[in-house]
C-alpha cells in the first residue's frame, strides 16, 4: 500500500482526536509519534483532564492492535497484569502464567496511576517496557508491546520509581481547558464521526519505515549542540535517552511528515516533550529547543501565547469597557494573524505549512470569541 495513503489515514485520526479533545494537540501528536517510534509516553495531570479518554479513543482507531488497560493501586497483583499461574503446570512445579488478554500479549498498553504499582510489578514492567521481554516461568518471551501509556496525578518521588519514570521517553502535563470558546465547544459540539481505521499492518509499515531512517552528521551535531545548551542550564540526560531521540523519535516524526530523512528544523518541535525530568524544567527546555533548532516554531508559539492573553483579557472586561477593549483586542489579534501568515508566505515543507495554518485557526477562534463576547458580532 502507498505509504502516503497510510499517513493520510494517520492525519485523519489526528484531526478526529483534535476535534474531540480540545487543547490537546501536543498530547495527540505525542501519542501518534510514540506509536510510530514504538516508545512510551507518560501523561501527568489533574483528574478529569482526558488522559484516559484520549488513549481509549485512539486504541479503538487501530484495527487489530491489541489493547490492555488497568488501574493500578497498591493492592494490584501481578496476576491482574500478567495473568494467573497455570494450575495444571503448577502441580508439577512449573510456575508459568496464562497471559491471554493480559499485558504480555498487548501491542498497546495503558496503566492508570502507574507509579502506584508494587515492586514485583515494577520489576517485570521494566523488562517489558525496555527490552520487550516477559519472563514467564523459565522462558524469556518476546512481547509485541509497541507503546505503553502511563498516567499519574502526581510525579514520582521515591527512588525505586525513577527507573520506571525514565522509561517514558515522552512526557506531557495535560491540564484543563483554558479558552472559553473551547470550553463552550466541549459542552455543545457533537462527537465527530470516526475516520477509517488504521490497521495493525499499516502501522507496522510506518514503524519499519522509521527504522530505515538514519541520522546524518548535521543532525548529530545539532543534537550535540542542544545537549550542551541543556547542560549549561543544569539539565543532564542519559545517553540512552539521546539515542532514543535520534534513532526512534526523530525518524518517527520524519515518517509522519512523509519524508525518508530527518529535517531537524521541521522535526524538532516534539523534542521539548522528551528532554525534561523535573516539571520546573519544562518552559526552559521548550525555549532552548526552539531557539536552537526551530526558531520559527518558537516565534509562532510566542505569538499564540500573546493572542491568548489578549483575548482572555478582553472577554473579562466589564460591560462598560467591553466595546473599547474588544475593539483594541481585535486590532491586535488581526495583526498577530498577519505576522503568522508572513511565515507561510516565506514557504516551507507541507508539515511546516500545516503547523502555521493550525496557528492561524487558533487566532481565528480567539478573534471570533472576542467579537462575539465584546462586540456582539
Amino acid at each position: 500500500m502507498n505509504q502516503q495513503h497510510i499517513i493520510d489515514k494517520v492525519n485523519a485520526i489526528r484531526s478526529h482526536l483534535t476535534a474531540s479533545f480540545f487543547e490537546r494537540e501536543d498530547v495527540i501528536d505525542g501519542l501518534l509519534t510514540a506509536l510510530v517510534a514504538r516508545q512510551h509516553i507518560l501523561l501527568i495531570g489533574l483528574p478529569g483532564s482526558a488522559k484516559s479518554a484520549i488513549t481509549d479513543e485512539l486504541s479503538q482507531l487501530i484495527d487489530g492492535y491489541k489493547y490492555f488497560e488497568w488501574l493500578m493501586t497498591k493492592f494490584t497483583t501481578p496476576e491482574e497484569l500478567f495473568g494467573p499461574y497455570d494450575l495444571q503446570k503448577l502441580k508439577v512445579g512449573v510456575y508459568e502464567r496464562i497471559t491471554t488478554g493480559k499485558l504480555p500479549e498487548a501491542h498497546f498498553g495503558y496503566l492508570d496511576e502507574v507509579f502506584k504499582a508494587s515492586s514485583a510489578i515494577l520489576n517485570a514492567l521494566l523488562k517489558i517496557a525496555n527490552e520487550r521481554v516477559f519472563y514467564n516461568g523459565t522462558s524469556a518471551v518476546r512481547v509485541p508491546l509497541g507503546t505503553l501509556v502511563g498516567t499519574s496525578n502526581e510525579f514520582p518521588e521515591e527512588e525505586e520509581l525513577q527507573a520506571v519514570y525514565d522509561r517514558f521517553v515522552f512526557r506531557f502535563q495535560p491540564g484543563y481547558i483554558r479558552e472559553e470558546h473551547n470550553f463552550i465547544a466541549m459542552l455543545t459540539s457533537p462527537r465527530p464521526a470516526r475516520p477509517n481505521l488504521l490497521t495493525l499492518h499499516e502501522l507496522q509499515q510506518l514503524q519499519q519505515a522509521a527504522k530505515l531512517i538514519k541520522i546524518d552528521q548535521s543532525v548529530a551535531e545539532a543534537l550535540l549542540n542542544l545537549k550542551n545548551d541543556l547542560i549549561q542550564e543544569g539539565i543532564t540526560l542519559s545517553d540512552r535517552r539521546w539515542r532514543q531521540i535520534a534513532t526512534d523519535v526523530l525518524p518517527a516524526r520524519a515518517v509522519l511528515a512523509g519524508r525518508d530523512h530527518i529535517i531537524i528544523e521541521e522535526d524538532a518541535e516534539i523534542l521539548q516533550h522528551t528532554l525534561w525530568d523535573d516539571p520546573s524544567q519544562v518552559a526552559k527546555v521548550a525555549s532552548i529547543v526552539r531557539k536552537r533548532l526551530d526558531p520559527v516554531a518558537g516565534q509562532i508559539a510566542e505569538l499564540i501565547e500573546d493572542a491568548r492573553d489578549i483575548a482572555n483579557n478582553a472577554v473579562k472586561a466589564n460591560e462598560d469597557q467591553a466595546v473599547q477593549v474588544g475593539t483594541e483586542a481585535v486590532k491586535k489579534l488581526k495583526h498577530i494573524k498577519q505576522e503568522i501568515q508572513a511565515f507561510k508566505t516565506a514557504g516551507g515543507s507541507p508539515s511546516k505549512i500545516a503547523r502555521i495554518e493550525e496557528a492561524e485557526l487558533k487566532v481565528d477562534a480567539l478573534l471570533k470569541g472576542v467579537m462575539s463576547k465584546c462586540l456582539g458580532i
